[in-house]
């Protein structure tokens, strides 16, 4: 990995800009509100029924660590019902500031929750200055939150724009990796041409000139000929060693059978079996009418299965969901299952699966595309079915 690529890998953010952090540190502001607001109205004597908002305020941040729209509706009215029952109330609305700022940071569209929460606030707000549409307290907490939903989405999307920045620089790498391995693998190829049509050939024609030479000799010339016969079965020896020299370069080292044919899409059913054999549960779909099937589409499809099941089986949960369709001379494989629940990055194991389908599809002629929503994994490859390359 190169210097610039590593550094962006490893690029973090500054620490004002860590949505995590930043969330933990209004949860934390949030509750110091909720207990100030419950010493506050024990202090100046509250009835019952002004400690309603705090209540709900403080189930509202239970509830929204697990489900987050909910729970910020929940603090949404017990800030409405502190502006309308209790003689404190300005601590709540600033938990709907904070809120709103957890919620949008952690993937709720600023301006949805901006509705939920500022509406609310401001009417409540209005209601309690006697329906005054312009005071000061009302528009001002209508701004915080305003300025809480609009930071934290702005947090996010510096979060998102580094996580990809990494994910290119990933991708960039991996993509680096495969040039080299595709270029050290043709120029095995390159010295095994070299080897047997030049040190091959040569090794063979000695060979044959100390044949003749050995025929040549006469009767009585036994040292000459025991040399000879020596020689050749030197020969002999060097033209095994080079057969087996040729096939260590041209199979670059890999430990499968090099007279196996060439997987394609009637050896896919086979590798499926193998992968329920390891308990990995497979609902495989394909369509009886495919025809016939370009070889390199044929292998393509082959590898991108394979792959997508392996990525299926190291990296999500619950069973895979395999289907192969044919239609219009285009060949479509599409591989869904759930996200684990710990998900790895890229950079653990993720990322070079996911470049190497990519570029087994485009070496094929096809396109390759990827559907991540956190809970669903999709990868869907499509091919065209008499090998040409998709425009």
């Amino acid at each position: 990995m190169t210097s610039s690529t590593a550094a962006l890998a490893s690029a973090r953010l500054a620490w004002f800009l860590r949505g995590q952090l930043l969330d933990r540190v209004v949860l934390i502001l949030s509750w110091a509100a909720v207990v100030t607001e419950i010493f506050v109205l024990g202090l100046s004597g509250e009835p019952l029924l002004g400690y309603t908002g705090v209540v709900l305020v403080a189930a509202g941040l239970i509830l929204g660590r697990f489900h987050r729209m909910p729970g910020l509706i929940v603090v949404v009215l017990g800030a409405v019902a502190a502006a309308l029952l209790a003689t404190e109330f300005v601590a709540m609305w600033t938990v709907v500031v904070f809120t709103l700022f957890s919620v949008t940071v952690r993937g709720t569209r600023a301006i949805v929750a901006l509705l939920i929460a500022g509406i609310p606030v401001y009417i409540s707000l209005v209601i309690r200055e006697h329906w005054d549409f312009q005071a000061s307290g009302a528009l001002v907490a209508s701004a915080c939150c305003a300025v809480g939903a609009a930071v934290g989405s702005a947090v996010r999307a510096q979060q998102g724009y580094l996580e990809s920045m990494k994910q290119r620089a990933l991708d960039a790498e991996a993509t680096a990796d495969l040039a080299v391995a595709r270029g050290i693998a043709d120029e095995r190829v390159r010295i095994a041409r070299d080897l047997h049509d030049v040190v091959g050939h040569e090794v063979a024609v000695l060979g044959m000139h100390l044949g003749v030479a050995e025929v040549s000799l006469p009767a009585g010339d036994t040292a000459a000929r025991t040399a000879l016969e020596s020689a050749r079965a030197s020969v002999r020896r060097v033209l095994h060693e080079t057969q087996l020299i040729l096939t260590v370069l041209r199979r670059g080292g890999d430990d499968d059978d090099p007279h196996r044919p060439t997987p394609d899409l009637a050896q896919i059913p086979a590798l499926i079996e193998t992968f329920r054999a390891a308990g990995v549960a497979v609902d495989f779909d394909i369509d009886a009418d495919i025809g016939e099937l370009d070889p390199t589409a044929g292998l393509a499809a082959f590898r991108i299965v394979q792959e997508a099941l392996t990525n299926a089986q190291r990296h999500g949960r619950g069973p895979v969901k395999l289907a192969i369709r044919s239609a219009d001379g285009h060949l479509s494989i599409v591989a869904e299952n759930d996200c684990a629940s710990t998900r790895k990055t890229s950079g653990e194991g993720r990322g070079y699966g996911l470049v190497g389908m990519r570029e087994r599809a485009r070496s094929a002629g096809g396109r390759l595309t990827i559907d991540d929503d956190g809970g669903r994994f999709r990868v869907t490859a499509t091919l065209r079915t008499d090998g040409g390359i998709i425009q």
